[in-house]
């Protein structure tokens, strides 16, 4: 009886803590409209930018993923083929971007890209489309092409981690003696039959799981589409824009409709992503040996000139946005004599708040209350529901846990602008005093990382043998002495990594946060971020000083990500 309210309630506690604010939010949704989550989906375009936004985001979400296989898949075969030195901070490198909040990569991508930017310095002005992309711009008639063009690279970079950690160990692990059968053939003896026959067949599935995840991040993009294409519309931008006025009765009804349709839109296209790639992911553990990296990289031997400058492209590239937005908050430009200078004039305005409701410090504390806060939520929650699971699983009930396994990424299946509309009008309808409290952005934080707490633990847990269990039954420990004795320790690794990633995913969120903070809370460091840059620039410290407060974000997340890298077993085939 114990065990069965033991592994009851956490399921019970999480459930309602995704669950209640969304059904809560539909509910109020519909009510305000009249119209059920199918029937606003079809009126999209009542809103007057909502059939602009619907056909962009499906574009550029496409055209995301494409470029960013056509950047990753050399980048990843050349990793995967060749011997290479320091292979570890070369993955660390191009991993870095996934893990940077999305605030802070819009800020590397718009230090880059303004005027006395490197891109600009070169002659590629994608900011105010003069030179070569205005002329691009006029002959192809494409408006704002230059915004465009960077937010498609930005997804790219974004993303680049993706198609590297899918593809290149299912690379770097295939035995060779594959390929070499394959050459005796008579259809192998060209390479282009090689990659069609044998490396195709091999690779298909990562790259579409590559493929098939960076569509999805591309699709509910904010912070990027925000700052780098602001003339431009998606579904999750507008979503935010107008979520604050969406749920009041009598009042703008196209804004309720179109966030009840497009969050029903959002739903269904996120949730057929993460079932083809659950598919996909299925398929791909069960097909062929693998051995292990060194042996297969050491039959290829070192790269040539063409990879190493390949790999090497790759590296600057995942770094530069970061660098020129740290050096970006040292450079200032004088206003009247367009002369710049180096100073830590921003860095010292940042961190005294003179341009902003709250300082570096003060808001960097209110992100670090909420990353531990959410740290607490999701990770307990996280283990408990995982280990959940994996009971039952043992009791042989599949079912069962087949369909709490995949409740438990419902929040996946929706964005993070909607989860903060979610608690938005979740909580006006259960307790509306909860926007005076200082806690409540750990709630969307909790349900937005708690899957991925989840998703690092139950593996680990399935692959725990069970004789130490046994074991631990013969010294005569009993069941909570073996779980922290024998589990708690088995699993340190994964618990660090897991809470590591919470923190780093709390501390840069910032759909959810820009959607909830704005009825009132404290302000986190992604928020003071996009504060400073609406600012106007009249005073020559803004621009400096906003990229100094994403350094101060960057630096924070790359220490959390360090310390979840340091522990993360590297497995092929996955990220």
């Amino acid at each position: 009886m114990k065990s069965t309210v033991f592994r009851t309630v956490p399921v019970v506690l999480y459930l309602s803590m995704i669950l209640l604010p969304l059904l809560f939010a539909v509910n109020r949704l519909m009510l305000v409209t009249g119209s059920n989550p199918f029937e606003s989906m079809y009126l999209i375009d009542e809103h007057p930018f909502g059939a602009e936004a619907l056909r962009f985001t499906f574009i550029q979400a496409f055209l995301s993923a494409v470029l960013t296989l056509v950047i990753g898949l050399p980048i990843a075969w050349w990793l995967g083929r060749y011997q290479w030195r320091f292979i570890g901070i070369i993955r660390a490198a191009l991993t870095l971007p996934f893990v940077t909040p999305s605030i802070v990569a819009a800020m590397g991508f718009l230090a880059l890209i303004r005027k006395d930017g490197v891109l600009h310095s070169i002659g590629i002005d994608l900011r105010t489309e003069t030179g070569f992309i205005g002329t691009l711009s006029s002959s192809t008639g494409i408006e704002n092409s230059g915004h465009i063009i960077a937010l498609l690279v930005a997804h790219a970079w974004f993303n680049l981690a993706l198609v590297v950690r899918f593809v290149e160990p299912k690379i770097a692990t295939l035995p060779p003696r594959y390929e070499d059968a394959f050459r005796m053939l008579p259809v192998g003896e060209t390479t282009l039959n090689r990659l069609a026959q044998f490396w195709w067949p091999m690779l298909k599935i990562p790259i579409l799981s590559a493929f098939t995840f960076t569509f999805l991040f591309s699709f509910t993009s904010f912070a990027l589409v925000r700052w780098l294409a602001p003339d431009m519309w998606t579904l999750e931008a507008l979503m935010a824009t107008v979520g604050g006025s969406a749920g009041i009765p009598n009042y703008r009804l196209d804004v309720s409709r179109f966030v009840l349709g497009a969050a029903t839109l959002q739903a269904i296209v996120l949730i057929a992503a993460l079932s083809l790639s659950g598919r996909l992911q299925q398929r791909n553990s069960r097909e062929i040996e693998l051995v292990s990296e060194g042996y297969s990289r050491t039959t290829i031997g070192r790269p040539g000139l063409l990879p190493r400058i390949g790999v090497l492209f790759a590296t600057v590239f995942a770094l530069a946005p970061l660098a020129s937005m740290a050096l970006a908050s040292v450079r200032i430009r004088n206003r009247t004599t367009e002369s710049y200078r180096w100073s830590f004039e921003a860095w010292q305005s940042a961190f005294q708040g003179d341009l902003s409701y709250a300082s570096v410090p003060e808001a960097l504390t209110n992100s670090l209350v909420y990353a531990l806060g959410c740290l607490l939520i999701s990770c307990i929650l996280g283990f408990f529901v995982a280990h959940s699971i994996h009971a039952f699983e043992k009791q042989k009930r599949y079912k069962l846990a087949q369909m709490l396994d995949v409740m438990s990424m419902l929040p996946l299946a929706v964005s993070g602008v909607m989860v903060g509309i979610g608690v938005l009008l979740g909580v006006l309808k259960i307790w509306p005093a909860l926007f005076s409290f200082y806690g409540l952005p750990m709630l969307p934080h909790a349900m937005l990382t708690t899957p991925f707490v989840i998703r690092i633990l139950l593996p680990a847990m399935r692959e725990i043998d069970s004789d130490y269990d046994a074991m631990g039954m013969v010294l005569g420990y009993n069941s909570t002495q073996r779980f922290f004795k024998i589990k708690i320790p088995l699993l340190k690794p994964q618990i660090v990594v897991a809470s590591a990633l919470s923190m780093a995913f709390s501390l840069g969120e910032f759909g959810a946060s820009w959607v909830v903070l704005r009825s009132g809370a404290w302000d986190t460091l992604p928020i003071l971020v996009d504060q400073l840059m609406s600012r106007p620039k009249y005073f020559e410290l803004v621009t400096p000083t906003a990229m100094a407060a994403a350094t101060v974000l960057m630096f924070t997340t790359f220490l959390l990500f360090v310390i979840a890298e340091r522990f993360r077993t590297h497995r092929g085939g996955g990220f």
